[in-house]
């Protein structure tokens, strides 16, 4: 029989604690078994008097619905807390009752004026030091990229002195377009797809430039290199390749083809052998090109041959249009060598095989379900506090994920040792049987 729901919304009900409202699966609460929030209060003390004013709001709350607002990829604070107010798990998360009054959506907005980056720096390294400690991360396979960061500003302000983002540059985007953004330099592991490191510059900084800060501020957090670090074209050069080995760590990154200005109708540099205690280099022909001079802006140093050699050269239609043969290389050059001739390797392909679905897998997550696509606020510093928190989400994701694996495995372990213990108590009581069975039948004899 068709009926129609009696709409009833003036009844007073008994609602139950808000804690047996969400249910025990939900993601939220799985985050939260693993969220350690217990230095916030000490770390924004010298922001707060502890003796005069009004009590404040909870920071540890503040810093809940900023991680709310990273979960769920919330750009406006005002949003934020118009979600809170109707969601009982969000409720739940920051640790508000039905009856309690929220915090208004300003009081967010002057808590990071308040705190500054420093609070949400220390939160995704010790999520990264939790990462660590439960033995989620490899630390075997890096890798490294950079994404572009759509700011919040007006393409014709950019770089103006009353600009309302002084930090953004113009940078290229998909597409081959280019905006006035932020770029996030970052460093993943391989196996866990933790985040183990990341910077913020504005959007014409080359993340060539990035790599070996990132390296190192990586290491130092996890305690030890990695056997590699993989990165696209972008990050290969002799220079990167020098200081990676430095530090004992193989980059593993496509280095560019030797060219000429003639785009190959003439031999390049690759065959010339460099004679590195002599400081020369040997071409085709077997003959000699000197030091010459050094650029002063970009460092390239110059090599020339006798022209007596090119003159009567039988190979010189292959080299040159010129009197005589120049070779200009970087000041890494040698290390260049290595690069090119490590890359055609099989290990060094399947290394940088697996480089894609990691990293770019890390931004497409950040940004689909994130909100890392646009900036939320302006400056470099709250572009700053907007990738610590989707990072921290993210491996807070991988770290409660890891740790509901692992009581997973511990409930199977547990079932199988009941199981074990059941069969070897049947197995006694059968044997048992069996024996009285036997002696009851040789009773009579």
């Amino acid at each position: 029989m068709q009926s129609r729901r009696q709409q009833n919304q003036g009844r007073l009900v008994l609602v139950p604690p808000l804690d047996q409202m969400v249910p025990a699966e939900h993601r939220l609460r799985r985050l939260d078994k693993v969220l350690d929030l217990s230095f916030v209060h000490e770390a924004v003390r010298d922001q707060y008097s502890q003796t005069l004013g009004r009590p404040s709001i909870d920071p540890e709350v503040i810093l809940r619905l900023f991680l709310l607002q990273a979960i769920d990829g919330l750009p406006h604070v005002r949003e934020l807390m118009r979600q809170v107010a109707v969601n009982l798990a969000y409720r739940w998360f920051i640790g508000y009752e039905l009856d309690e009054s929220l915090p208004d959506h300003s009081t967010l907005s002057k808590a990071l004026d308040r705190f500054g980056d420093r609070v949400f720096d220390e939160l995704f390294r010790r999520v990264l030091q939790q990462c660590k400690a439960s033995g989620l991360i490899e630390g075997r396979v890096l890798h490294v990229d950079a994404t572009t960061i759509r700011a919040d500003l007006d393409r014709d302000r950019v770089g103006r002195p009353d600009s309302p983002d002084p930090d953004a540059r113009y940078g290229k985007f998909p597409g081959k377009r280019t905006a006035p953004g932020y770029k996030q330099h970052t460093m993943v592991d391989g196996g866990s797809r933790v985040v183990v490191g990341l910077t913020v510059t504005p959007a014409n900084r080359s993340e060539h430039d990035e790599a070996v800060r990132l390296l190192d501020a990586s290491v130092s957090d996890l305690g030890k290199p990695p056997e590699a670090v993989c990165g696209d074209g972008a990050f290969a050069s002799g220079k990167n390749y020098q200081a990676f080995s430095e530090r004992g760590v193989r980059l593993v990154s496509p280095p560019p083809k030797a060219r000429t200005y003639t785009k190959d109708r003439y031999y390049t540099v690759e065959k010339f052998v460099y004679d590195e205690e002599a400081d020369e280099f040997i071409c085709p022909a077997a003959k000699r090109l000197r030091y010459l001079r050094t650029e002063a802006e970009r460092g390239r140093r110059t090599y020339r041959a006798r022209r007596s050699d090119c003159r009567l050269c039988p190979l010189k239609s292959q080299c040159t249009i010129g009197e005589r043969r120049h070779v200009k290389v970087s000041p890494d050059h040698s290390a260049l060598i290595q690069l090119r001739a490590d890359s055609r390797t099989d290990q060094f392909r399947q290394l940088y095989r697996s480089r894609a679905p990691v990293i770019e897998g890390i931004f497409a997550e950040a940004k689909q379900w994130h909100s890392l696509g646009r900036a939320w606020r302006r400056g470099l510093s709250k572009m700053y506090i907007q990738c610590w928190l989707v990072a921290s989400v993210l491996n807070l994701k991988r770290l409660a994920g890891h740790a509901g694996r692992f009581l997973t495995l511990s409930k199977l372990i547990d079932a199988l040792k009941t199981s074990t213990w059941r069969l070897a108590g049947l197995l006694s009581e059968t044997q048992a049987l069996e024996s009285r069975t036997i002696y009851r039948a040789l009773a009579p004899l």
